[in-house]
């Protein structure tokens, strides 16, 4: 489960080639093997490509699994864009990263979190191998951002308030504490919003924005006080910054504000320890709208643009508007609800890719990320009228795009079915993207991988439901086969064209696999997304049900041998299916959710505007006259559960509580049915995507063990 803000989708709808159409493999290696769960140890994932200003080099951080220490290599690589040559550990030490360059394209900055020591920042010359410390900032630093000339950087610095004293008169007690014992790890809460998936309690910390020159003299601290700030973008000029922050407390999730700063304040003092915090002046770019995040400024400095919508329905996609810096002569470039930012889609790589891009030189267009239906494009905006034009084609998942400083070319990542990410480029003005690196090849071509092969539906509501059906290769060929269907989490995210590693190994296994965008999905629109909110279960439990009633006319499908899995509101969705039917014979539910009452008072993301819209839709969670918590709660229907039921989850989830889980588990077991409940230790609701190596690869294989036990 994740947060619902903000929305994301695009209206558009394709039809594809019916699902009776036979199912086409990728070519394979004549030793092709299966795909194993062990398999993740020989992959090489890559993120964050950053194009250097001259266009000639990506610099990318490419994550390995370490076996022996259960943990991941990362490094910083360098690409040249003309021969795909990749230089390995540019930096020469693992863990390096947030990195960025200079303008003059020789040079880079990045962070590096040396042994005992808060993450500093350093910069590296490829052509000569050097690397230099730039700063010794206290609390450490991260995500630099270069201004325009070169001649400061932009960082964000978290600062963590101190542990109060403990609360024991020590003299009375009778002995001297130890320096441990003197300070108290009892949290004392007063606010919402106090922790985060991950992170655990975060109510202490405060994210502010500092800048340093070039060579990390000057450190000085812009921003100060008890709320925190994300960094958006210089001004052209470089005199301004801009920056999202919520000032101010709320019972609603996803609100925030845009502000300015000028980047070199006037009013100087100077406090221990730091070269400058100087007393500045934030200027609010006024907005009627609550939910509000900045995207670049305009070309002269003196506008920006910015994301803004509302935050009482989950299904809502933000519109793009421009206006001063005081939030006067506000114009909406693109209205709300018309096209889904960013990147959305969902894979065990890891879990979309969100919005990334720039204004262009030219000053009268853009290049952004867009959600499509089962995919993830680039295109350009023109910022005058509104219009959009692809820049790569409606099919794949691109996202981590930088842009040249003369804007005409891209790079970005980008994968889809058959291929996890590597690096591509692009031309902004057109033309046929080229791909740069293949660092999966050797693996790639040793693997027997299915295609997916992509059917529609139509639903009651007369919703076109876009699902693939993956064949299995696995298995005796030429005869039926036991097939999984998947469903996903947020629900305000999609399944698409991108590389799904634990899909493959399902076919390998000899399982045919299933997957699809049942209503609430981001990619077909606010009207598709929106149909989820009010028919909370009803309405994905309907579209699934249509998928499968597809899927079991094929021929190389056994309809006796059908399983159902999936995770976060998959989870809950799984929990939900087999409570309204007995179809399928065994399943899987990871992090569910079984009891939105309590989920919407204990997630991490606990709000006002909580999942389904909480209190929006459904009224106060703790009044009992609320029903609709009750009657869209799989926990309600599970004395009607019979099929056997592994339920998997991670100790330390705060997104989708634990209690969920024990909840179902516990009502389970007491009307005497079938289930097993895992309980995975410190990992949390991204156990798939970014738990220990170790864990990853034992969980799939128990999901494997469950499945093979049943069908």
């Amino acid at each position: 489960m994740k947060p619902l803000r903000p929305g994301r989708g695009i209206r558009s709808m394709r039809l594809f080639a019916s699902l009776a159409l036979a199912c086409l493999l990728c070519p394979l290696a004549a030793s092709a093997a299966p795909v194993a769960p062990e398999d993740l140890f020989k992959l090489t994932l890559l993120s964050n490509a950053a194009l250097s200003p001259d266009g000639r080099y990506v610099l990318v951080e490419a994550s390995r699994m370490n076996g022996p220490k259960d943990t991941y290599d990362r490094s910083i690589e360098l690409v040249d864009v003309t021969t795909g040559q990749v230089r390995h550990n540019v930096t020469g030490r693992l863990g390096d990263g947030d990195y960025a360059w200079m303008p003059d394209s020789r040079s880079f900055v990045f962070v590096r979190a040396a042994p005992k020591q808060k993450p500093q920042l350093y910069r590296s010359t490829p052509a000569g191998g050097a690397v230099t410390q730039l700063t010794h900032i206290a609390d450490g630093v991260s995500a630099p951002v270069v201004d325009h000339a070169g001649d400061r950087i932009a960082l964000t610095v978290t600062a963590t308030d101190p542990a109060p004293n403990a609360q024991v008169d020590f003299v009375k007690a009778g002995f001297t504490p130890k320096d441990s014992q003197r300070k108290s790890d009892i949290q004392v809460i007063d606010q919402l919003f106090f922790e985060t998936n991950g992170q655990g309690y975060t109510y202490r910390q405060h994210q502010h924005i500092w800048t340093v020159s070039a060579d990390g003299s000057h450190p000085t601290q812009l921003t100060s006080g008890k709320y925190s700030e994300n960094f958006d973008d210089w001004s052209p000029d470089d005199r301004t910054i801009m920056f999202d922050s919520l000032r101010y407390d709320t019972v609603d999730g996803g609100p925030s504000d845009v502000y300015t700063i000028p980047s070199i304040p006037s009013t100087k003092f100077i406090p221990s320890g730091v070269e400058g915090l100087r007393t500045v002046t934030l200027q609010k770019v006024a907005s009627p709208l609550p939910a509000n995040n900045g995207v670049f400024f305009g070309p002269d400095g003196r506008t920006v643009y910015f994301l803004s919508g509302g935050v009482t329905d989950a299904a809502e996609r933000p519109a793009l508007v421009v206006a001063n810096l005081d939030g006067s002569d506000r114009r909406v470039v693109v209205a709300r609800n018309a096209v889904g930012w960013g990147d959305s889609l969902l894979g065990d790589m890891k879990e979309g890719g969100g919005l990334c891009g720039s204004r262009l030189p030219d000053g009268k267009s853009a290049l952004l990320n867009m959600d499509g239906p089962g995919y993830a494009n680039l295109q350009t905006l023109d910022l005058a009228s509104g219009e959009f034009r692809p820049v790569t084609p409606a099919r794949g998942e691109a996202w981590s795009c930088s842009i040249s400083r003369d804007g005409s070319r891209v790079a970005y990542l980008y994968s889809d079915f058959t291929r996890p990410a590597d690096v591509y480029v692009a031309g902004t003005n057109g033309g046929t993207p080229r791909q740069v690196t293949n660092v999966n090849a050797a693996y790639l071509a040793g693997v027997t991988l299915s295609q997916p092969r992509e059917f529609t539906v139509k639903d009651a509501s007369g919703f076109a439901v876009q699902a693939w059906f993956m064949p299995a290769t696995g298995g005796a060929p030429g005869t039926k086969h036991p097939t999984l269907l998947d469903i996903h989490g947020g629900p305000e995210t999609q399944f698409g064209d991108t590389f799904f590693q634990e899909f493959q190994i399902y076919t390998s296994e000899g399982y045919n696999v299933v997957f699809s965008n049942p209503a609430g999905s981001t990619g077909y629109g606010h009207a598709f997304e929106e149909a989820l909110e009010s028919s909370y279960g009803d309405a994905m439990f309907a579209d699934v049900q249509a998928v499968m009633d597809a899927v079991v006319q094929r021929p190389d499908v056994d309809a006796t041998r059908l399983a159902v899995l999936g995770g976060s509101y998959g989870g809950y969705a799984t929990l939900w299916v087999i409570s309204h039917t007995d179809r399928y014979k065994v399943a899987v539910a990871e992090r569910a959710v079984s009891n939105l009452r309590t989920e919407n008072l204990t997630a991490d993301f606990a709000a006002k505007n909580g999942l389904g819209g909480g209190y929006y839709n459904w009224g106060p969670a703790w009044d009992p006259a609320s029903a609709d918590y009750a009657r869209f709660s799989p926990l309600t229907y599970v004395a009607d559960v019979h099929t056997p039921l592994l339920i998997l989850h991670s100790d330390d989830d705060t997104r989708a509580p634990i209690d969920q889980t024990l909840q179902e588990y516990t009502a389970l077991k007491v009307l005497g049915r079938t289930v097993e409940y895992v309980a995975v230790p410190n990992e949390n609701h991204d156990l798939s995507r970014t738990g220990s190596p170790i864990h990853r690869v034992e969980r799939l294989n128990l999901i494997l063990n469950w499945l093979r036990k049943y069908v």
